[in-house]
């Protein structure tokens, strides 16, 4: 897996999210369903599980429903409509090993391996709903931002400690920078958003150091973009925190 691939994912998918968290809710939507259809044809490959196609259908399934329920859900707190679209997920993963059975001994794997990426999908909805919380709306722009730059900062030299140090920092800065342009944000807001950003980017990045590389660059696109649905959730959580 080529990391170049993986970080210039993170920051294009991160881009996505910046511009349309820009442009209004309904867009995000569309920006966060399209990077999970894109996403969702590399995790199987990623996850090694043995049904490609199925767990495509279901990770993409999966995720659709939670930007479609978060998106039309009528009061806060909005990611609670994502709790269906979770409980499907489990189901989906569970039935499809019924119906399209994996090679014996192989069954956990794929069980498992289908349940993380839809949860992950489930998970990029929660973006949307950050947008639609009332004040928090500029946290989606300010988590995107730090998720570019930590994105980008994750491959800037070849050794791992020295740019895990420099993601972290720069993901801080970059979120703390982008609180001092939001004033319903603040510079510790900014900063603790920028910290779970980058802390996002480099732990899914450890994980995929740690397994055998896939070499199918769908693959590295979808570890690229799984920090960036995954980082949604925290970014909500922050928003209710620091906005309430």
């Amino acid at each position: 897996m080529n990391p170049l691939t993986r970080a210039t994912a993170t920051t294009a998918a991160s881009a996505v999210i910046a511009v349309t968290g820009l442009m209004g809710t309904r867009y995000l939507a569309i920006g966060v369903s399209l990077l999970i259809a894109l996403a969702a044809f590399g995790w199987p490959r990623l996850l090694r599980v043995y049904r490609r196609r199925v767990s495509t259908v279901i990770i993409a399934a999966s995720g659709a429903l939670s930007v479609v329920t978060i998106g039309i859900g009528r009061d806060e707190p909005y990611l609670r409509y994502g709790v269906a679209a979770a409980g499907a997920a489990v189901l989906l993963a569970l039935s499809a090993e019924v119906f399209f059975p994996s090679p014996k001994g192989r069954a956990v794997t794929s069980v498992t391996g289908v349940m993380a990426g839809a949860i992950v999908a489930v998970s990029a909805g929660a973006w949307v709903a950050a947008a639609r919380t009332p004040g928090a709306s500029d946290l989606v722009v300010a988590g995107a931002c730090a998720l570019a730059i930590t994105g980008i900062a994750s491959v800037i030299t070849s050794n791992a400690t020295v740019n895990a140090i420099a993601s972290l920092t720069l993901g801080t800065g970059a979120g703390a920078a982008m609180g001092i342009v939001f004033d319903s944000i603040g510079w510790q807001g900014g900063a603790l958003v920028g910290f779970i950003a980058a802390a996002s980017v480099l732990t899914v990045t450890e994980l995929t150091q740690r397994e055998p590389a896939p070499r199918h660059f769908l693959a590295a696109i979808a570890s690229g973009i799984t920090p960036v649905l995954a980082a949604g959730i925290l970014v909500y959580l922050g928003g209710r925190l620091l906005v309430g």
